[in-house]
């Protein structure tokens, strides 16, 4: 059976039960559960840290136009162009 894949106690316990069940020594059986669920809080806080500043970026640019980004590009030409001269 697959190994469960959370940071619950539970879910660690049943992790070392299984690996337990499938012959394996009880430090490794443990390592691996510890490893599910490292691997589980990662995963946990990526999607929570991506949402937060996706949340973020869209709050910060929610209401402003393209047209000033492409107005800082053409002042931005404009000064090369009278450095250069």
């Amino acid at each position: 059976m697959p190994l469960i894949k959370s940071t619950s106690k539970k879910a660690f316990g049943e992790n070392i039960a299984r690996e337990r069940a499938a012959g394996k020594p009880i430090k490794q059986a443990v390592a691996i559960a510890y490893s599910e669920k490292r691997a589980a809080a990662q995963s946990e806080h990526h999607s929570t840290h991506s949402q937060k500043r996706s949340e973020h970026y869209h709050a910060k640019v929610a209401g402003t136009s393209i047209q000033r980004g492409a107005n800082k590009m053409t002042q931005a030409r404009s000064q090369i162009k009278n450095y250069s001269e």
